[in-house]
């Protein structure tokens, strides 16, 4: 596949906070798939090239992949992130960059 032919990535770091305190990684994992697969269902999740890519549990920060054309989607998709299995929660973007090490910085 030609370089031409690939979508164009995009990363996106939040912040995640669930009744005010980090999840811890698989709750993070779960909370995050299950937002996002309720928003997008699953072919918007496969249009925008979504995975969540890394996920630090002490201090609640991550990082999901998107396409270049889906930043505004996934942005406005965590800011509607209010409630999971009856907890409160709170999902906030931080950044977006075209690779991982400059979002991450």
């Amino acid at each position: 596949m030609k370089p031409s032919e690939r979508f164009k990535r995009r990363y996106v770091s939040f912040a995640l906070s669930l009744e005010g305190k980090p999840p811890a990684a698989s709750d993070a994992k779960s909370l995050v798939h299950e937002h996002f697969l309720s928003f997008f269902g699953e072919i918007g999740i496969a249009a925008l090239a979504f995975k969540l890519v890394k996920y630090d549990d002490k201090a609640g920060k991550g990082i999901v992949r998107c396409a270049r054309d889906s930043v505004e989607e996934t942005i406005f998709c965590m800011a509607c992130a209010s409630e999971w299995r009856g907890k409160a929660c709170r999902m906030v973007s931080l950044s977006t960059s075209g690779t991982i090490k400059r979002v991450a910085d």
